[in-house]
């Protein structure tokens, strides 16, 4: 009985930013209008030291592109395992009533003489 009488509460979750910090964004800021034109970023000096290590620098990485390709790559696969499965499924129905058919013949065709 009381399990019709208590309603669980749907689940909340607080959200915070990984890799944001407030502090660190306003001396990046500050570097920026102090530095002018030899300011760079922090992408840009890991660049600059992949760059100096003979690592391949991707130079239109846009972050989370690769986890985008990836999710959609598997969302292209399953559209075309719904459609080969629709087939499937549509070819069938005909197959079985055919069989069903043939299998009604062959049994009138036995027991008609």
């Amino acid at each position: 009985m009381a399990a019709f009488l208590f309603k669980p509460k749907p689940r909340g979750f607080k959200y915070i930013p990984r890799y944001y910090d407030p502090e660190a964004e306003a001396r990046e800021e500050r570097k920026k209008v102090v530095l002018g034109e030899k300011y760079r970023s922090p992408t840009q000096r890991a660049r600059d030291t992949a760059t100096a290590a003979g690592e391949p620098v991707e130079e239109n990485y846009v972050p989370g592109s690769i986890l985008r390709e990836h999710i959609s790559s598997r969302r292209g696969a399953h559209a075309a395992d719904v459609v080969r499965k629709r087939r499937r499924k549509t070819y069938s129905i005909p197959i079985l009533i055919g069989m069903l058919v043939i299998i009604a013949l062959i049994i009138w065709m036995l027991y008609s003489k």
